[in-house]
């Protein structure tokens, strides 16, 4: 009798060791999502960095952009005064709707780049902003910089933002509602920190976001060396956009441009799609050019995605190259995309390109 006693005893203690387990493990199950880059739902809410030094490169996209964006999208414009707000409004003349331009005083300079500085996170209880850890900065604006992140969540959700555990950059990361994509160029940016492998880092992400997580790379050089947008972008929860550097070359109607290594970034660029297929993606190829140093691209995935209804829309960055920004205006067209192009000539020479530029904070 006191066997069978202490046998269900033992099972009362076990079931209750499981139930406790699942508890914590759904207490730390992750609630919060990172906003989506596809077209999955409307933008509600962007945010910019404006930085006057940057007038002459980044005004004419400023000018476009907020000319084609639907009126009802907030547009939070950081800014390290308030004049520099002032000056940005007096620019923009008789660009429609500015009145739904808010600032955020970061106090202190800042570069043009608000994809870079944090992440935005969706949950049910409200939005918040995940900020990698600060790190020496190399010059004043980049330094600056760094206050992005809690100056933007004061400003919108009345904290500071959280801190990772690991050093990223926006571009680093790119997400549908179902999945986060990351690569190894985000392993290789924690070189040096504690527990920075790739098993670590994909804890992280599992840790903070409640997508699956969809990794790129085994080693650096597998696929490109750039932000992840830089060369792909998920277009759904089955479509991935992946650059094309041979179709990008075939398309270069003169010699103005010096490219880096075609074949070395063909490889990377095809693999990163290969990488994709294997896991169960259809994957479409957009041309693409790698400008020699590998830091410019002329690249058509590092675009602002939207949708109004069933219409899916794309804010296309175009580069005042004929045939490649025809090329990717009718594939986009062909996936069912209302295309509206921005001219990022200006500007893309300085390593990023349209989706930099903008840092969506949240969509319907």
């Amino acid at each position: 009798m006191r066997r069978v006693v202490a046998g269900i005893v033992a099972g009362l203690l076990a079931s209750a060791a499981v139930v406790r387990i699942a508890a914590c493990f759904h207490h730390h199950h992750p609630q919060t999502r990172l906003v989506a880059e596809d077209a999955s739902a409307a933008l509600k809410e962007v945010a910019i960095h404006y930085a006057p030094s940057a007038d002459r490169v980044a005004m004419p996209v400023w000018k476009q952009l907020l000319a084609a964006l639907p009126a009802q999208i907030t547009v939070d414009v950081e800014v390290a005064q308030r004049s520099d707000f002032d000056r940005l409004i007096r620019n923009l003349g008789a660009t429609p709707h500015l009145e739904r331009l808010h600032p955020v005083v970061v106090g202190a300079p800042i570069t043009t780049w608000a994809r870079d500085r944090y992440a935005a996170l969706a949950a049910a209880s409200g939005g918040e902003i995940l900020a990698p850890p600060r790190t020496e900065a190399p010059f004043v604006a980049r330094a600056g910089d760094a206050r992005s992140p809690d100056a933007i969540s004061r400003a919108l959700y009345h904290r500071d933002a959280r801190v990772a555990d690991i050093v990223f950059e926006g571009g680093d990361l790119a997400a549908t509602p179902d999945y986060v994509f990351a690569d190894v160029n985000l392993a290789a940016r924690n070189l040096g920190r504690a527990q920075a492998d790739r098993p670590a880092i994909e804890s992280e992400l599992h840790a903070r976001f409640a997508q699956q997580v969809i990794w790129l790379g085994d080693v650096l050089g597998d696929v490109p060396r750039h932000h992840i947008m830089m060369y792909m972008v998920p277009l759904d929860a089955h479509t991935v956009a992946v650059g094309d550097v041979r179709a990008g070359v075939k398309l270069l109607a003169n010699d103005s441009l010096v490219l880096d290594d075609i074949e070395l970034e063909a490889r990377r660029f095809d693999r990163a799609a290969e990488l994709l297929s294997e896991r169960g993606f259809r994957v479409v190829r957009m041309p693409v050019l790698v400008l020699a140093g590998a830091g410019s691209y002329v690249t058509y995935t590092n675009a602002l995605f939207d949708r109004r209804g069933a219409q899916r829309i794309v804010y296309l960055p175009t580069y005042e190259q004929p045939a490649l920004d025809d090329a990717a205006r009718k594939i986009y067209e062909s996936e069912g995309f209302e295309v509206h192009p921005i001219d990022v000539a200006s500007i893309y020479r300085l390593n990023g390109s349209l989706g930099c530029l903008v840092n969506v904070l949240a969509r319907e």
